[in-house]
């Protein structure tokens, strides 16, 4: 019967994990999506407001909506399949396609920066008539309530499922409202400016929009190439040390996505624990590492020993 009783309880227990990680996965693509469908309203809206002004940095603040269009539509994805279980073909799963999906974001952005900058160089050579109107004027500051609004979506849900794409997207949506502000104060002060206020903060617009691009682009390069992973591999690390014992850990990350990574840990010790303390570190290291969706593999002096062991010992033990 106690077995019996565990063995219901460990099923429960996975149970609620499931049910948790679906509800976390629907809400993460459900802000995502929303996301992507409000940006694609507010580009349209400062597009055409901004042709209708003849103002650059309305109509560049605009595109770069509709990056964010692609951006919240990457993570929405990202998010649909980050913990699609492993194929034959796919045997880390799928968790890397956020990664393929955010860099061509990254190049898309550097593409339209580039662009516009082109754009804006030429309007300042030639400083074509920008047309005031309050109506375009209103239209443009409730944009900037909007992305404020969006800005509080992805931190609240930041808050509740962490995520560094919600906080990338929190950061991005608070940049986005700073820049559509300094547009519209260019929009404003064109009134009274014969120089084309407009097209020098849409020059600024797009060297932030080639410089986050690039350095997007770069970041998620590192990662599909297999770059190190130190985030995750000095948690590892300052997780060994916290043992006694273990005076050194050499710590090897593998990442599969940003819910899945393997791991290789060779933990140095110091004379005096016993085989059987240094296994029970072991165990609790994985455990560890596994709730946050790292696979630990430990190398001891030549041999191996992987969390399947320990996850059996604890299995057996609670038996």
């Amino acid at each position: 019967m106690p077995f019996r009783a565990k063995t219901e309880n460990k099923a429960a227990l996975a149970a609620n994990d499931a049910s948790d990680a679906a509800k976390e996965r629907k809400t993460k693509i459900a802000v995502a999506s929303s996301a992507s469908a409000v940006n694609l309203v507010l580009g349209i809206v400062k597009v055409l407001a901004g042709i209708y002004t003849n103002s650059l940095a309305i109509v560049t603040d605009g595109v770069n909506n509709f990056g964010d269009v692609v951006s919240n539509a990457g993570a929405a994805i990202g998010f649909g399949v980050e913990n699609k279980p492993p194929t034959r073909r796919f045997p880390g799963g799928f968790g890397r396609v956020e990664y393929v999906v955010t860099f061509l974001m990254a190049i898309i952005i550097v593409a339209v920066g580039g662009g516009f900058a082109y754009s804006a160089m030429d309007r300042i050579f030639y400083h074509p008539v920008v047309t005031f109107a309050w109506t375009q004027f209103g239209i443009i500051a409730a944009t900037i309530a909007v992305k404020v609004g969006l800005a509080v979506m992805f931190r609240i849900a930041g808050k509740k499922f962490p995520s560094g794409v919600l906080s990338a997207q929190t950061t991005d949506s608070v940049l986005d409202a700073c820049i559509t502000t300094f547009a519209l104060l260019g929009l404003f002060l064109s009134r009274y400016i014969q120089f084309p206020v407009d097209a020098v903060i849409g020059l600024v617009i797009s060297a932030v929009m080639i410089v986050s691009g690039m350095k997007l682009a770069a970041e998620e390069f590192m990662r599909l190439a297999g770059g190190a992973d130190p985030k995750r591999e000095n948690g590892l690390k300052n997780l060994a040390l916290s043992f006694k014992g273990v005076t050194d850990a050499r710590v090897r990350v593998y990442d599969f996505g940003t819910k899945h990574a393997e791991a290789t840990v060779e933990l140095i010790w110091e004379d005096g624990p016993t085989q059987e303390e240094r296994a029970s570190a072991e165990d609790r290291i994985a455990a560890s590492a596994r709730r946050h969706g790292i696979l630990v593999t430990f190398v001891r002096s030549g041999e191996t020993g992987t969390t399947i062991a320990a996850v059996d010992t604890a299995d057996k033990e609670g038996q």
